[in-house]
């Protein structure tokens, strides 16, 4: 769910709209009833609500003005195709990775990131360090709620075969960077 949701959010435009304003309320949503629905499986609101922001994260709705591009998504397929890891797992442990290559292109969604959807402050940091806290903060996240955090806790041992994955992935323009195929090897190995 929050990986549909984050590849809209950082996608252009950039310019305060009401997408990103509802993506940032469904993120915070899906954080916090996950951690609900983990701590009491049997917490019918929390998934109910997990379910709704479901429904909202592949409705189109809050894709309306944005270009959605789905790079981390399209990477994650051939993933899955090569070596038959789950989704969402896949997804979890490219995401972090993913984002510290893009988010100097796009600071000013990352720096709201941190602040909007992780509640970060400044607190003396640049925005770049402020947008690599809120990463940090997705990444942290990820662990906590017992998602894998590298390709090696996917199952995945062949780290030769990342260069064939790598460049059978189809390169899209990119949210806010184009990768070409060297720099997704160089982010599978990262993950590895």
């Amino acid at each position: 769910i929050l990986s549909h949701i984050m590849e809209t959010y950082f996608s252009e435009p950039n310019e305060d709209n009401v997408s990103d304003d509802i993506m940032e309320a469904l993120m915070k949503s899906v954080i916090r009833n996950l951690r609900a629905a983990i701590r009491d499986p049997k917490d019918y609101t929390a998934r109910s609500n997990l379910l709704w922001a479901s429904t909202m994260a592949e409705n189109r709705i809050i894709k309306m003005g944005k270009r959605c591009d789905f790079q981390c998504h399209n990477m994650e397929h051939q993933l899955g195709a090569y070596t038959d890891c789950n989704h969402g797992c896949g997804l979890a442990v490219l995401h972090p990775a993913y984002y510290r290559r893009i988010y100097k292109e796009g600071l000013p969604k990352f720096v709201r990131f941190a602040e909007n959807v992780w509640g970060l402050s400044h607190d003396g940091k640049s925005k770049e360090e402020l947008a690599r806290a809120g990463i940090d903060a997705l990444e942290n996240f990820i662990k906590e709620i017992g998602l894998p955090a590298t390709l090696r806790e996917l199952g995945i041992t062949d780290q030769a075969m990342l260069k064939e994955i790598a460049d059978s992935c189809s390169i899209s323009a990119g949210s806010y960077k184009k990768l070409t195929h060297q720099e997704i090897l160089e982010l599978f190995n990262e993950c590895y």
